[in-house]
């Protein structure tokens, strides 16, 4: 063999040497971590291990890892962090959206959603798809929407059934100003503060209660801090799972539509078990000690004229009457 014939075999073998070190990892999968502020054994979490499952079975080199319990900090942290760059994927309330994508204070308004054919009319149709605009415009690109169930007031004094009941207790509300605007409004005295920091708050004494859905109250153990849970019905506001516009674009074509795809399934499937949970959680607080009271809707209601004014100073009445409109 001659010199040349010997440094082209060699060239060879370092070559196939070389791609055999490398093909593991140009095969490995693309990882993306969406954060999540409530437990592992919250139904929001439950559905987007699910969601991760379907990915993985789409074979696109995609694998999705649930970071749940306010690992990555919170909501806020979560959306800022999607438009940054530094968190690729999150499922949040649409509550601190709005102080991103003020839009997104609609969702807020208190008695908006009339019941669940009315909020998947909304969020699937034109309005859905005019926040879709608003979020990616921003930075984020919403995949799912899920439905968090009507909120209502829990707290460790006494059950609410007037507005005059809610006097002087302070209660913890989302980080929105329309919100705070909200529960003031029904009597009470909000507090805007991180979920993440809620069960503490309420151990020390900090607050009085908070506002919920029965499921969140049940898998976050709020029952363990609070004694009342009243049926005020007074907020609906969605939550949304989305993606960084950053690593959207580091996706294939085939990766965004596997992507899109299974996030329309994760939105039917969320919806569907929020209305299981919510059933079966109101059973659970029950069993633990929790009691569980009916509210005057209408007398919380009546108070709630000026917010809606408010929110139409603010952001006119278009959206509004967009979702008044929408027939379920």
């Amino acid at each position: 063999m001659n010199k040349r014939s010997l440094l082209k075999g060699l060239g060879a073998a370092a070559f196939l040497s070389m791609a055999a070190t490398l093909s593991p990892v140009l095969a490995a999968d693309t990882t993306i971590r969406v954060a999540s502020v409530t437990g592992p054994s919250h139904h929001h979490n439950i559905s987007l291990q699910w969601f991760a499952e379907q990915v993985a079975a789409r074979n696109v080199g995609l694998k999705i890892e649930v970071l749940d319990g306010g690992q990555l900090g919170g909501e806020r942290d979560y959306i800022e962090g999607m438009m940054l760059g530094s968190i690729q994927m999150a499922q949040v309330s649409t509550a601190p959206v709005s102080g991103f994508v003020p839009e997104f204070d609609l969702f807020s308004l208190p008695y908006l959603i009339r019941d669940t054919d009315h909020f998947k009319a909304v969020v699937s149709g034109p309005v859905g798809s005019k926040f879709n605009e608003l979020a990616e415009a921003r930075g984020i690109k919403i995949l799912a929407w899920f439905d968090n169930g009507y909120r209502n007031v829990f707290n460790k004094v006494r059950p609410i059934v007037k507005p005059e009941d809610l006097d002087g207790l302070k209660i913890r509300v989302m980080e929105s100003p329309l919100m705070v605007n909200t529960v003031n409004a029904m009597g009470g005295s909000a507090t805007p503060m991180s979920y993440s920091e809620l069960y503490t708050a309420l151990e020390q004494g900090v607050l009085d209660g908070g506002e919920n859905a029965p499921g969140n109250v049940l898998n976050d153990r709020f029952y363990e801090v609070t004694s009342y849970l009243s049926m005020t019905q007074h907020f609906r506001p969605p939550g949304i799972v989305s993606i960084g516009m950053g690593t959207w674009k580091g996706l294939s074509e085939e990766q965004q539509k596997v992507l899109v795809e299974e996030g329309a399934r994760l939105q039917d499937y969320e919806i569907e078990l929020t209305a299981k949970v919510g059933e079966k959680a109101l059973e659970e607080l029950k069993s633990k000690g929790m009691k569980v009271n009916d509210a005057d809707v209408d007398a919380f209601r009546a108070r709630m004229g000026p917010v809606y004014e408010d929110f139409k100073t603010k952001h006119g009445a278009e959206l509004l009457e967009a979702v008044q409109n929408t027939s379920s």
